[in-house]
């Protein structure tokens, strides 16, 4: 990939989606797919208006675009909200997906889906690429439904993963959770009984951009190499943010629909195409501590911790 790609990258205004923009600052030409377009800004230089539950508005805005890369961020990703509507999850998460990744073909764009870990039903952990799904969620089996679609559709990049760190509303993810709750000095649980591998966003899209020079394609995992319970991640973020780790009380998961088991990711085929290990959870946990002064005031709009 030469000179200055464009990549249009959709849920812009996403957690993933914003933390891409950021990164790709000075990198690429950045457009963001968001429900109403808006001024150019920090992290995109342009916007389109594109809505997952109208796919022909997302199809129209690739095709318009005609960018070097697509990267599908947007998604119905709570778990609840999918179990109450499976109809509009399957809509978003799977129609929405296909109709991008046949687009991307008639556009010569490379296409990326970001997927997710819930494909798999935890009860082992360390699940390597060719593991068959086993989702418990409507969530994960439109997701697995939507990895299908797009690999039928163009020579896609799949990338499973989970992921952390500053969001547009200092409130999506598990670090903020902690952050937040720990530095105003509340009480919280950590659930003992729920593992998770999970990669720093800026070390996610470090990778993307990496994937997408070696012109990768197919079913890849993208965490770190190594996997905590949710109690012991927010005890490490406690200690390298200075806050009191005994605020965290270990306890198992009561989450509905149930989150709990073992859903870490083997990512051996990524850290061998990369040719470089990924950096663990803890490691992570430090690049995000000192992104804070600055990346969290960009994409979240929020004062350093």
């Amino acid at each position: 990939m030469s000179g200055s790609p464009t990549w249009l990258v959709t849920g812009a205004n996403g957690f993933l989606g914003a933390n891409i923009g950021a990164f790709l600052a000075g990198r690429a030409h950045r457009v963001g797919a968001v429900r109403s377009a808006r001024a150019a800004d920090d992290l995109f230089d342009a916007y389109v208006a594109a809505d997952l539950a109208e796919p022909s508005t997302l199809a129209a805005a690739i095709e318009d675009t005609r960018p070097d890369v697509v990267i599908h961020s947007a998604a119905m990703a709570s778990h609840e909200a999918c179990e109450s509507d499976p109809d509009a999850a399957r809509l978003v998460n799977t129609t929405a997906s296909e109709a991008l990744a046949s687009a991307a073909a008639r556009a010569g764009s490379r296409f990326v889906l970001i997927s997710t870990d819930a494909v798999f039903d935890g009860s082992r952990g360390h699940y390597a690429e060719d593991d068959t799904p086993r989702p418990t969620s409507v969530y994960g089996r439109t997701k697995v439904e939507a990895e299908q679609a797009v690999l039928d559709a163009t020579d896609a990049l799949v990338v499973r993963t989970n992921f952390f760190g500053w969001s547009p509303t200092g409130r999506r993810s598990i670090l903020e959770f902690f952050v937040n709750a720990l530095g105003d000095g509340q009480q919280v649980r950590g659930f003992t009984d729920f593992t998770t591998s999970s990669a720093y966003a800026q070390v996610l899209a470090q990778a993307l951009w990496d994937l997408m020079a070696i012109e990768a394609s197919g079913i890849v995992h993208v965490t770190s190499p190594d996997a905590l319970t949710k109690y012991a991640f927010g005890v490490a973020v406690a200690e390298e943010f200075g806050l009191d780790p005994r605020l965290i009380t270990p306890t198992r998961s009561d989450i509905q629909p149930p989150r709990e088991g073992d859903i870490s990711l083997d990512v051996s085929r990524v850290q061998a195409l990369l040719g470089r290990p990924l950096p663990t959870m803890e490691e992570g946990i430090r690049l995000a501590y000192a992104d804070a002064a600055t990346l969290r005031r960009t994409v979240a709009g929020t004062p350093e911790p």
